[in-house]
């Protein structure tokens, strides 16, 4: 197994920043403990009927998506890169009473670390920014689908930081380094440490994608985010957010739908 510098110093951000979320009212895990699910609109529409279908969670950190397709009938295996992470998701699986593996690895380690296929591979909401390679991810993506599966994906759109960070460049390949870091969630509170996060422009998804032997079916683009970036932003009742004028002129997310063609040999 490679080790990725940058993605082991993310792991042990992550690991740290497990405590914060796993009780924040925006991952809604009582919820989910309590019969519910975290799973928002999107992703339902796009996967449909996932009964009796395996399903690949890539980056699920604690499961809480990944426990919310179980509920739906589907056969679920998540990955995470945080120790942590995959610990809670074995806890909350137990409290949830719900059939579901649990996997700690890089994304971009993951081939050969699971030994079977399924029909859809998954990941959403605060992913990409994470993964250093997305030629890498895309290979496993493709390695990991049985032939006519299908790969879906709803996150942040690229273009948002032009529009909502400072002195940005859709087209930078350097890491983005930040040094004690406030959380997301809990924004008054700095990670002890180190995290690190890539820009990838949409061109990288779809050509990664292509190349690893996919053919792209959709691309979305939405006006409005996963998450509140703003203390004035208001959520509607899908659980999504916008700026208090409403919905944004540019896109503050994206969903990608791929599928590997039949006549692959898998």
């Amino acid at each position: 197994m490679m080790v990725h510098r940058d993605h082991e110093i993310n792991r042990q951000a992550w690991n740290k920043m497990v405590g914060l979320h796993i009780g924040h009212p925006e991952y809604r895990t009582q919820e989910v403990i309590d019969g519910g699910s975290s799973l928002k609109r999107i992703e339902l529409e796009a996967l449909g009927d996932v009964r009796g279908k395996r399903l690949l969670h890539l980056q699920c950190q604690f499961g809480l998506d990944t426990l919310s397709w179980a509920r739906r009938g589907a056969i679920v295996t998540g990955v995470d890169i945080a120790d942590e992470s995959v610990r809670q998701a074995n806890i909350i699986k137990e409290k949830c009473g719900l059939e579901a593996t649990f996997v700690r690895s890089d994304v971009l380690d993951l081939i050969g670390v699971i030994d079977h296929k399924f029909d859809i591979v998954f990941q959403s909401y605060g992913c990409h920014p994470w993964i250093s390679d997305l030629y890498q991810w895309a290979k496993v993506v493709a390695h990991y689908l049985l032939p006519g599966g299908v790969f879906f994906t709803v996150d942040e759109h690229p273009a948002n930081v032009l529009f909502l960070e400072d002195n940005t460049d859709y087209f930078d390949s350097e890491p983005i380094r930040s040094k004690n870091p406030p959380d997301y969630c809990e924004t008054e509170t700095r990670i002890d440490g180190e995290h690190v996060e890539y820009q990838h422009p949409i061109s990288t998804f779809v050509n990664s994608l292509v190349e690893a032997g996919l053919i792209i079916e959709r691309l979305e683009e939405y006006n409005y985010g996963y998450y509140r970036w703003h203390k004035d932003w208001y959520r509607d009742e899908d659980h999504y957010w916008y700026p208090p004028e409403g919905p944004t002129k540019y896109p503050l997310m994206f969903s990608l739908k791929a599928r590997k063609p039949l006549a692959s040999g898998g």
